[in-house]
């Protein structure tokens, strides 16, 4: 039962810290410097002149910042550390002030309980059981790469999507790495993600998949197409499978088109220099001995002459 706020001395205050660092907030200092303390800290009586901290650490870390000696504060009747948990835990869910890492660490603790199941907990603390879930799906996270995360305050959930990559310890713990110094953010991990799904990925052999992964953190591209490119390249470079063939025969067309599109502007190809013309001819003519071509053009098929024959995995026109 809630009691009229009392003073209390903050070295009458006992914490229990194994979920949450000594946290500095500076706009908190400042405003209780300037305004007093206008929320009171929520305990418990453990005894005479004896509580425990329930609700309000950062409040308290301020006011002992600030060389405060006592706060008002909510005095409520003792319960058991499970149930001050489940109190914190249905604020912190709410107003969204700690960490993952921080919230993992409660909901794991109460689940070292039989009586607690993550049902309960989302009953108790007001959420869904899909949101308590959240925080425990990544449970074989390395503890190393957890420990990172939270120093460089890089988001927890990305560690998650990084244990499950379909690939090989070596690149997860490369991939986590560049996440927990926050080289890369939860996107581009969602990215890597999506890429190492593809179909084309699994033909990438493991010595090759971290360049793979590199070219895609530099592209950092918007276009999943040119992330999809990154992929089909590097499949092809191992072997030739058919879907990554086609890929990029109908991408080749395209860049073809959009050559042409850029030779058909009049004031482009009528001012090329005679050096400018020589370059483009000696690539262009090193693309057509790489297809090895009859020697007119009249030979070719008339269905083969067009750059917008474009096909699909089955070699089906995509043409309408």
């Amino acid at each position: 039962m809630s009691k009229q706020p009392k003073k209390i001395k903050l070295s009458q205050i006992r914490l229990e810290t194994s979920y949450r660092k000594s946290e500095k907030d500076l706009s908190l200092e400042l405003s209780i410097s300037r305004q007093g303390l206008n929320v009171p800290l929520i305990v418990e009586e453990e005894g005479k002149n004896q509580y425990v901290l329930v609700d309000g650490y950062r409040r308290f870390y301020a006011l002992e910042f600030l060389g405060m000696e006592d706060a008002e504060c909510s005095v409520e009747k003792l319960s058991s550390e499970e149930e001050r948990i489940v109190k914190r835990l249905g604020i912190e869910l709410h107003t969204k002030k700690r960490t993952a890492y921080q919230l993992e660490r409660m909901i794991n603790r109460l689940l070292e309980s039989e009586k607690y199941d993550t049902k309960l907990i989302a009953s108790l603390c007001g959420v869904t059981e899909e949101t308590i879930k959240k925080y425990i799906r990544g449970s074989g996270v390395k503890p190393e790469w957890l420990k990172k995360g939270e120093k460089n305050n890089a988001g927890r959930h990305a560690y998650t999507d990084i244990l499950h990559l379909n690939i090989n310890e070596v690149n997860k713990d490369y991939i986590a790495d560049k996440y927990g110094d926050k080289q890369i953010n939860k996107n581009t991990v969602g990215v890597i993600k999506k890429a190492t799904n593809e179909k084309a990925f699994k033909d990438i052999p493991n010595e090759h998949v971290k360049e793979c992964v590199n070219q895609i953190i530099e592209q950092q591209s918007k276009n999943y197409e040119t992330v999809k490119e990154i992929v089909c390249e590097n499949s092809l470079q191992a072997k030739y499978t058919k879907s990554s063939h086609t890929f990029m025969y109908n991408l080749t067309l395209v860049l073809i088109k959009r050559i042409e599109r850029i030779f058909s502007i009049r004031n482009y190809a009528a001012n090329l220099s005679v050096k400018q013309k020589e370059n483009l001819s000696k690539s262009l003519t090193n693309l057509i001995l790489v297809l090895n071509p009859p020697l007119k053009w009249s030979d070719f098929p008339k269905n083969e002459q067009s750059p917008e024959n474009l096909e699909d995995d089955d070699g089906e026109s995509l043409v309408n």
